[in-house]
């Protein structure tokens, strides 16, 4: 393994990010759940690069003819590098020195929005105790992370003054929660259909979607028409191997709304949305990624449809899901589904404090304090997955099969209603 002809320069690398790391730990960090987080990145870091280096260097990792082992390396510090620039992101928009008091307080009810969401998980035993840190980015997403109980959620700068803009941190919970939920995905792979492929490319899509409905009722359905709705055409009309195709993808909140008791914003949507199209032209196929062959959209809609139910049905009754309120309610009869916003914004306004625990540090073990209490503790370091398992191995041989899946470490990743970014194959 070498690189320009110096073998230490990844070593260099690491040590750089490292040091940045140091630095944000002795001195600029005052909150202790992003400190807590700091110090949790910096150990799953060295434990991700020094698996690979040494693993590389020693032999212990057979060679991929996909993924060399410079892609790996520098994938790993690109990982490292993009949560170093987000969380000192959150620290600076959260300081006094650089947030403005508007901006400051709409953190912090963003915070307790994502706390709310991610509330529904825990109390319905898919996850253990988990927090929250959110902060400002050009569109909503969620960055995976496998190192700490904690959901990592960004919200668009618009939130500040246009609380819709709030309104896909539901859907973004429902990300982690696919990633981190025990025993989930496993589940979804035996209960849903192999075929089509272009289908089974969007489960983990369509279960943030059918999650966020559970969350937020009704409304969360009419922002994501609009956010699909301000799209280019192409985009609008594209597969790209991640997101269900935006023509048709209203169609699962509609259905699952409907299935959750919400039969009048339901067929509300339907009706707004099938306008909409015809704002487009009424697209009729689409042509799946890495596919020649187009498929219908009526077609389409009707599998998308029976999807979004099969993972309803498996997240309320399987699991016994069962919310103690939406965010939103039913419409009356024949009412214009934008009222729900106006809804929404009041309904935030009037929210009361939602208590958003802090993760802390406890020696070498890091955790979520609940009612003073240190709970769902963990090494830092650690993801409580396989992935600690095979990096604590001794003297094994691992081909690439094997330690392939160490690199996105089961869901470290970028993932939104509009972009994903995973470092190797899969979903985001």
């Amino acid at each position: 393994m070498q690189s320009s002809g110096d073998s230490t320069i990844w070593t260099d690398r690491w040590q750089a990010l490292k040091q940045i790391m140091n630095q944000m730990l002795n001195s600029s960090l005052s909150d202790p759940t992003l400190h807590a987080l700091v110090a949790c990145l910096d150990a799953f870091g060295e434990s991700q690069f020094q698996f690979f280096h040494d693993g590389f260097k020693n032999g212990a990792l057979w060679p991929s003819a996909q993924y060399p082992a410079e892609y790996v390396l520098r994938t790993t510090l690109n990982q490292v590098a993009y949560d170093i620039a987000v969380i000192q992101q959150a620290a600076q928009q959260r300081s006094g020195a650089v947030g403005k008091p508007a901006t400051v307080s709409t953190l912090t009810k963003a915070d307790q929005l994502a706390q709310l969401a991610l509330n529904l998980a825990v109390e319905n035993k898919l996850l253990k105790e988990s927090t929250v840190v959110t902060y400002f980015n050009k569109s909503p997403l969620i960055r995976t992370i496998p190192y700490a109980p904690l959901a990592l959620v960004a919200v668009p700068f618009t939130g500040v003054i246009v609380p819709r803009d709030l309104l896909a941190t539901p859907h973004e919970i429902g990300h982690h929660i696919y990633w981190h939920s025990p025993g989930l995905k496993a589940d979804l792979r035996d209960l849903l259909p192999l075929q089509p492929d272009w289908l089974c490319r969007w489960q983990e899509e369509i279960f943030a979607d059918v999650y966020g409905c559970l969350v937020a009722g009704p409304v969360i359905g009419l922002d994501f028409q609009d956010i699909l709705f301000d799209h280019s055409l192409e985009q609008f009309m594209s597969d790209d191997g991640e997101h269900p195709i935006e023509a048709i993808r209203p169609y699962a909140y509609a259905k699952a709304l409907d299935k959750l008791g919400f039969p009048n914003a339901s067929a509300a949507l339907n009706e707004r949305w099938k306008k909409m199209l015809a704002a487009r032209n009424n697209p009729e196929s689409f042509i799946p990624w890495d596919a020649f062959n187009p498929v219908s959209l009526a077609e389409a809609r009707v599998k998308l449809e029976a999807f979004a139910l099969q993972i309803l049905n498996y997240l309320t009754n399987t699991r016994g899901v069962k919310p103690r309120a939406y965010w939103s309610k039913d419409l009356p009869s024949k009412k214009s589904p934008e009222s729900l916003y106006q809804k929404f914004s009041t309904w935030v306004k009037e929210l009361p404090e939602i208590n958003v625990p802090q993760l802390r540090e406890d020696g070498d073990e890091v955790g979520v304090v609940v009612n003073g209490k240190l709970t769902n503790q963990r090494h830092k370091g650690d993801t409580q997955t396989w992935i600690d398992t095979l990096k604590r191995q001794k003297g094994a041989k691992l081909p690439p099969e094997a330690w392939t899946p160490v690199i996105s470490s089961d869901g470290w990743n970028i993932a939104g209603p509009n972009e994903d970014w995973p470092p190797v194959g899969g979903g985001g």
